[in-house]
């Protein structure tokens, strides 16, 4: 009796101590747990607020809320303090005070901010060009010349651009240049790309080359067809566009690009299936004074039912000879 007694006693206890041994793995669990997100909040030197989805920074150890860093493929672009990457999103509307990124958009690109009275900036960037907003949820955010700012959540580590091309909640997501305004700018470009990207207010995301001139596409074209209808009379007012050596920026992939050879030895490259050309009278990077005219349109990345803005032409005098027909 006594046996059977002290068995059931044995029994008791080990069936505690199991309970026991679990309640410590549980609140081990849970402190690992915490100790994780709060080791991923801090490598973004930031606090955060229990009602708010933002994220608050404080001056790195150079002093600075905000600088302007390189990089060789990416070229400048704006970081925190501590050299976390600052995006912006192009399903944002600059300067209309509100951002389209809420909910699970925010946790995954979790907006930036830092008080307007306390940034502290290098030489080469104005306290004029930042501004806050107020959000959905009523929490802050920093703008840029309009553009809300936010880091990528799986940007772990300084200096890291994971983020940068992204195609999520709607929008294409870049690292913002410091030369970003809120009418446009150019978004990626340079000699480490044969094609680059750039943004207006009026299109959207659309492409450039290396340099920053606007390429069109016709049209009149049928896009897959390996042909165009743009021949040497209007190639002199479209020049057409080539590069032997196609290199894509982030956002982009090699399967929407072609090159075809519609006049026999003539190369054009085409972007979803549109052969692709410049306009004469732009002048500069930026310039899109083409649109519209002749049915040619800016080529915009989803190269969607044209823009009805149009422009009116001018004189067919070209700062762009035949000769970029080998690109720029």
């Amino acid at each position: 009796m006594k046996f059977k007694n002290r068995m059931k006693l044995n029994s008791k206890r080990g069936i505690a101590q199991v309970a026991i041994i679990a309640i410590v793995v549980i609140v081990i669990v849970v402190i690992a747990g915490g100790a994780y997100a709060a080791l991923v909040l801090s490598t973004h030197n930031t606090t955060t607020t229990s009602s708010s989805t933002s994220t608050t920074t404080t001056s790195g150890s150079n002093g600075y809320t905000v600088q302007i860093a390189s990089s060789s493929s990416t070229g400048n672009y704006l970081e925190n303090g501590s050299g976390f990457t600052l995006y912006m999103f192009g399903k944002d509307t600059p300067g209309n005070g509100a951002s389209a990124c809420t909910g699970s958009c925010a946790a995954a690109w979790p907006p930036f901010y830092a008080d307007s009275g306390s940034l502290n900036l290098p030489s080469s960037l104005s306290s004029s060009n930042f501004s806050t907003i107020t959000r959905s949820d009523g929490s802050k955010q920093t703008t840029y010349n309009g553009w809300p700012l936010y880091y990528f959540s799986s940007d772990i580590r300084s200096g890291s651009m994971l983020g940068e091309g992204a195609n999520q909640y709607g929008g294409l997501w870049y690292a913002i240049p410091p030369t970003m305004q809120q009418s446009g700018g150019q978004v990626i470009g340079g000699q480490s790309y044969s094609v680059g990207i750039a943004y207006k207010s009026s299109f959207g995301f659309y492409l450039t080359n290396s340099s920053g001139f606007t390429l069109y596409y016709d049209s009149a074209d049928t896009p897959n067809s390996g042909n165009t209808t743009c021949t040497a009379t209007c190639q002199a007012n479209w020049p057409i566009f080539y590069n032997s050596t196609l290199n894509f920026p982030p956002g982009l992939s090699s399967s929407q690009f072609k090159t075809i050879t519609p006049f026999g030895t003539m190369k054009i490259v085409t972007y979803n299936g549109y052969p692709l050309f410049y306009w004469a009278n732009d002048a500069k990077p930026g310039d899109a004074t083409g649109q519209g005219i002749g049915g040619f349109y800016v080529a915009n990345l989803s190269l969607s039912a044209p823009v009805t803005t149009t422009t009116t032409a001018t004189s067919s005098s070209s700062t762009h000879t035949t000769s970029s027909y080998y690109g720029y």
